[in-house]
């Protein structure tokens, strides 16, 4: 069977083996086992009228190549297990409907006054990390209930690795977000710039003189076109500018 258990655990089923696999074993009693696929198979033919063998459940459900689904069973599983069938084929709708039967769970804890789980409450082999793993989860599906956190966290899992790392290290940074919509231009800008340009634009970033001088139309539109000159028109510009200020200091 694939594996579920461990930091998987924390993340959402994407394969068809994976979802029905978490679906058995959620149907597992307090402290028991998941039902077998024998067993599952016979409470899915008896709830549905749709027959299904244990053995092409369990082939489903672990993954086994040349394997195929009918919609007919895929119909079958979705009137069992109260889920849509799109989140038996569907990534994005299956990790909305397991946030969603998660979020129902933590409100009926709610309900319950369920404040704190405390380890020695805790009976069989739960140990530690699997009370620190729940209250996690828990913790997560919190946060979930805010929709705006949900639609982002659905972008997430879309993610590489990579992305994941380079939009943690964005995130970590407030003062980086709260720039980002007026930066996001000059982000993207620089994406075209060589080594020699970005390392000219970072220096000049850091001179609040040469942005409050650009400020100024007249300035700037004389700027871009000291940008067309060659180094030594340029030069001569610089020189001219220097003698100007020597004049109107009275010092020429």
């Amino acid at each position: 069977m694939p594996e579920t258990g461990g930091d998987g655990a924390n993340e959402p089923p994407r394969t068809l083996a994976e979802k029905l696999s978490r679906l058995r074993e959620a149907r597992a009693p307090e402290g028991g086992r998941p039902p077998s696929w024998d067993a599952l198979a016979k409470q899915i033919a008896d709830a549905t009228g749709v027959a299904v063998s244990g053995a092409y459940l369990w082939e489903l459900g672990t993954g086994k190549p040349g394997t195929n689904v009918t919609l007919k069973h895929l119909k079958a599983f979705s009137e069992f297990f109260g889920r849509r069938v799109s989140y038996f084929v569907d990534d994005e709708v299956a990790f909305e409907d397991d946030a969603q039967a998660q979020l129902a769970l933590l409100e009926q804890l709610r309900r319950l006054g369920v404040k704190q789980i405390r380890l020695q409450n805790m009976e069989g082999d739960a140990g530690p990390e699997a009370v620190t793993d729940l209250l996690g989860r828990l913790q997560t599906l919190d946060i979930l209930r805010d929709t705006d956190v949900r639609d982002i966290a659905l972008q997430v899992t879309r993610l590489t690795a990579e992305q994941r790392e380079a939009l943690g290290s964005l995130a970590s940074k407030p003062s980086l977000l709260d720039a980002l919509p007026r930066t996001i231009g000059l982000l993207e800008a620089a994406t075209g710039l060589t080594d020699e340009q970005i390392t000219s634009a970072t220096w000049a970033l850091g001179q609040p003189d040469a942005f409050q001088a650009l400020q100024d139309e007249g300035v700037l539109k004389i700027a871009r076109q000291c940008h067309e000159l060659l180094p030594s028109s340029r030069d001569a510009v610089l020189s001219m500018i220097a003698q100007l200020g020597r004049l109107e200091s009275g010092k020429a």
